[in-house]
Formats: structure tokens, sequence, C-alpha cells
């Protein structure tokens, strides 16, 4: 039987900040230690909260276990993943194919650069030289790229775990996504509870406009790009629609890319059906793109995505080179959301330095949703007010009745007189 000390000192500040900075170092040690696991644990908890919503409502529907209801969405996810993958893959392969042919196009295209000399404001500039330097460069791209490919065959099975490690880490935050929920909620202290509540819903929204509408947008993106590609007479359309696609997760960066490529390879290879020049083609392209561009900016990315992950161009661009010094690929994918959400931290801070309100009410407050259900529910109850020709009704009913009863006094009264 253990018995507790009620006259055990309390921590002085210094000790706090001692033990504080203890922690905190040992967990940067921790995490740089371990961040071979960043990845897949990062990309299991995305999508333990994507799916998480889909789990609950299959419990609430079906009636079923958590555990099983977490089940068999990753196995449906699972069962539609597999033959995707395995359909393009060849697909894939091919692109490849494809990309380092026209790399090897375009180095024969530069040696058969004539050997001259340009004099540009005083400044002599040997093309071949130039050319040469290029060339290297390409070829040393081409070989890392194949050197990497080798070795991403043969490093098949460490993928394979890694994306087990995922499934499973995805698998357990999805069914346990409450009790973790519940364990956070428990080690904030009762007094900040309610800023740390409202702080996280609207991270929330952040990440849940930025996820659904990303997925949203990506994929009309991709099928408007393919419909553009294939009328432009762009080569290999679908890839080019699935590449937009894909860059559309990278904002104000994404479409410079795809519109840089497209550019190169209109250069290259021109249209496949459209009798014009390349330069010509080039400027269709262009063109072509900028309508796109208006078209994704003013309508499809409002509606969509809407105004919580609004950055300027400049913080989004400094963000993406962060992200993908810090978590590569990831890194650039989440950029965005990532300064949203520190943005709404800041916004924070700043109001508790200055003893500010933190948030602020804009408009009458929103009810809950069980709360516009009973007053829903409380006004279906109540009967409709009688029209005004109910009301004329009941006015004509009364008044015979009215008039026969006084009639019958008036008798009586003559009787007893």
């Amino acid at each position: 039987m253990t018995v507790k000390n009620k006259h055990a000192p309390r921590w002085n500040p210094t000790i706090k900040v001692v033990v504080g900075v203890i922690l905190f170092v040992l967990i940067v040690v921790a995490l740089y230690s371990f961040r071979i696991v960043f990845v897949p644990l990062i990309i299991g908890g995305i999508m333990a909260y994507i799916l998480n919503p889909v789990a609950r409502w299959i419990q609430r529907v079906t009636r079923l276990p958590r555990g099983l209801s977490t089940a068999l969405i990753y196995l449906t996810l699972l069962a539609v993943l597999i033959p995707i993958g395995v359909a393009l893959a060849p697909a894939v392969v091919d692109a490849i194919r494809y990309l380092q042919g026209e790399a090897i196009r375009l180095l024969d295209s530069l040696n058969d650069l004539p050997d001259q000399t340009l004099h540009v404001g005083g400044f002599s500039l040997d093309v071949q030289q130039i050319v040469d330097e290029v060339t290297s460069a390409l070829m040393g791209l081409v070989r890392s790229a194949a050197s990497q490919s080798i070795r991403l065959v043969f490093s098949v099975a460490e993928i394979l775990l890694l994306v087990i490690f995922t499934f499973l880490t995805g698998f357990y935050l999805t069914r346990d996504a409450e009790k973790f929920i519940a364990a956070i909620q428990g080690m904030i202290p009762p007094d900040y509870r309610s800023d740390v509540e409202a702080l996280l819903a609207e991270i929330d929204k952040i990440w849940s406009a930025f996820f659904r509408g990303q997925v949203i947008l990506s994929v009309l993106v991709a099928v408007i790009l393919t419909f553009v590609s294939a009328i432009l007479g762009l080569p290999q359309p679908a890839l080019m629609g699935v590449l937009g696609g894909l860059l559309e997760f990278l904002p104000s960066v994404g479409s410079a890319i795809w519109l840089f490529t497209a550019l190169a390879i209109a250069a290259l290879e021109g249209s496949t059906y459209l009798p014009v020049s390349n330069f010509v083609f080039m400027l269709l392209v262009l063109a072509a793109h900028i309508a796109f561009t208006q078209f994704d900016l003013n309508y499809l990315i409002p509606r969509i995505i809407g105004g919580r992950v609004n950055l300027h161009p400049m913080v989004v661009i400094m963000g993406i080179i962060i992200g993908a010094s810090v978590g590569g690929v990831l890194g650039i994918v989440l950029a965005a959301p990532t300064i949203a959400s520190l943005r709404v931290i800041g916004r924070y801070i700043y109001a508790k330095l200055f003893d500010l309100d933190p948030f602020p009410m804009v408009g009458p407050p929103v009810a809950p949703k069980e709360e516009r259900q009973a007053q829903a529910e409380r006004l279906a109850a109540v009967p409709p007010p009688p029209s005004p020709r109910m009301v004329i009704e009941r006015v004509r009913q009364r008044r015979p009745r009215r008039a026969k009863t006084t009639a019958g006094d008036k008798s009586a009264t003559g009787g007893d007189e």
C-alpha cells in the first residue's frame, strides 16, 4: 500500500526550466535518431486523419465494432490500390523511357549546334563551351536517374516494408483515434482546454479543406489538362494531365513546372496534328495555359478549397524550399497547410502576448449541429398558423349559432314577461 507524501515540495521555476530544457534536448535527439520512421508515420497519420470520419460513419450505420469497421476500410483500400498499381506499372515504365528518350534527343540536338562565338554587349560567348557544359550536366542527370532506378529496383524489399509499416500505422491510428484524442485532451491543463480546443478546431478546418479540396481539385485538373493537351496535340496527353494533377498539390509552383515541361516538349516535338511550326505551337500552349490558370485561380480554387489555405505566392515558394530541405517530396506537398497552421498558432501567440482576444467572433455565433437539429424539430412540432380563408370560414360558422342563441334568449325573455 502506497502512502502519498502530502508535504512533498513543489518544483521551483528553476527546476521546471532545467527539466523542460533536458526533455526538449532528449526529444530532439530521439527525433533525429529515429527520423527514418517519420515519413511512414506522417503518411499513416494523414491516412488516419482522412479515414477517421469514414470509420466513424460506418460504425454508426452498421453498428460494427471500431476495429472491424477500420479493417473493412483498409481492406477495401488495398483492393482498390493494388490493381491500380499493377495496371499503372507498365505506363510508368513507358513514361520513364519516353523522358529518357527525350533527354537523349535534346543532347543530340545540342551537339548539332554550330561551333561559333556570339558577341553580346561587348562579351564573347563560346556556344560550343556552353553546349558542352549543358550536355555534361544532362548526361550526369541521366546517369544519376539510371543509377537511382537500379538502386530502386534493388531496394524493393525495403520499400515494401515501409509501405506495410505505413498501412499498419494508419490502421492503428484510425482504429484508436478516439483514444488518442481523449489522451491528448487529458494532457491539456483545464484552464487552457477551451483555447486549445478552439485552436485545434481552426487547424482541423485548414487540413480538412486542404486534403478534401486538393484531391478533388487534382482530379479535375488532371482531366482538364488531359483534354487540353489532346486538343492542342501535345505528345502523351494522359501523362501531361496526370502530371498537372499531381503538380496541383504545389500551389503557385506546380503550374510553372507544368508550363515549362509543356513548352520544352512543344519546342522539341511540336504538335501531333496541327500544321504549325514549333514556335507557334509553343505560343498556343502558353496561351492555353494562361487561360487555364485564370480559370483555376478564379473559379476552381475558391470554390473547392476556399480561403483557409490562402497564402501569398512568395510565402508558398519559401515554404516549398524549406519543406524540400526538411522533408523532401512530402515536405513540399505539406508546405502550404503547415504554413497556414503556423499562421493560426502565431496569431494566437501574438494575441496572448498583447492581451488580445485570440478568437474574435466574426458575425453571430453558429449553433452546433445538435442544437440546430433540436430547434428544427421544435419548429416542426408547432402547428402552422391558420390561413385567412380558414379564419373567414370559422367566423361564418360561428355567426348563425350566435344568432340562434340570441333569438332563443329573446323568446325566452318575452315569455317570462
